[in-house]
């Protein structure tokens, strides 16, 4: 339990310091902070990969889940281009 405790606090302390710094440089485009969201949370993932099995197996749920929200964004950027 310890290592899964230790990947919540690192996701939580990337998204907070990222939530810091994109405010502090005057972000207000929501897309951006939930793209930077998910890379810094999947990369995270992948660092951790020697959680167990059924950790493992939940977090690979959620970074489907992260990467499916990533292609609409990145879906309805293509879309605004095209139209």
């Amino acid at each position: 339990m310890r290592i899964f405790n230790n990947y919540v606090l690192s996701v939580s302390t990337a998204l907070l310091a990222t939530v810091v710094i994109l405010a502090g440089f005057g972000q207000q485009s929501l897309d951006v902070y939930y793209t930077l969201f998910i890379i810094e949370a999947l990369i995270i993932t992948e660092l951790y990969v020697y959680l167990n099995n059924k950790a493992r197996r939940a977090l690979n749920l959620v970074s489907v889940l992260l990467f499916a929200g990533f292609l609409v964004i990145v879906l309805q950027k293509v879309a605004a281009i095209l139209i």
